[in-house]
């Protein structure tokens, strides 16, 4: 789980830095614009979220919703590895609208330089698959935190029912005696 969530993590963190690097020449002068992962592919930032979110959900699930949540980690890791890729097959294509934005000027040519951030985010994002691919196999193991399901027992002969009057327990409290014995 730890894994996952760091994995995850670090999918959202690449996308926040920046990506593409455009020198785009406008009639003036040639203008630069950075363009962040969350701007060339936004679905990478939001499938970080979705896998970090998987991740913690895991750690406190049963074993009928632990496959549920694996098979949604997977998913994402998935989504953001396929969005990542398609900024690294066309980088153009995921400036485009930032470049312009910033430049007032649609289509614009100029040179559309990489940075190593969407590499660095597929990477994070193949081991979100891992990582969830193997929480679905290996999870099957995992004892699930108890405090968080019911354990079907009833109360003790003579102790206090669970949907009991609440009022004879605060008198017994007033009188001395102990309500739970």
């Amino acid at each position: 789980m730890t894994a996952t969530l760091l994995a995850a993590l670090a999918v959202f963190a690449c996308s926040a830095a920046t990506w593409i690097s455009a020198t785009v020449q406008t009639t003036l002068e040639p203008v630069t614009v950075d363009v962040a992962g969350s701007e060339a592919a936004p679905a990478v930032t939001a499938l970080g979220l979705v896998a970090a979110a998987g991740a913690l959900t895991t750690a406190i699930s049963g074993r009928v919703l632990r496959p549920v949540v694996s098979v949604v980690v997977v998913l994402a890791g998935l989504g953001a590895l396929a969005a990542s890729v398609a900024v690294l097959a066309d980088p153009t294509g995921a400036a485009r609208t930032a470049v312009g934005e910033s430049t007032g000027m649609v289509n614009a040519g100029g040179e559309f330089a990489l940075t190593p951030w969407p590499w660095l985010a597929a990477v994070a994002a193949v081991l979100v698959a891992l990582c969830g691919a193997w929480a679905l196999l290996a999870g099957r193991s995992w004892t699930a935190a108890r405090r968080y399901e019911r354990t079907g027992t009833e109360p003790a002969a003579g102790g206090p029912a669970r949907d009991g009057d609440e009022i004879d327990s605060w008198d017994a409290l007033t009188e001395g005696r102990d309500p739970t014995a």
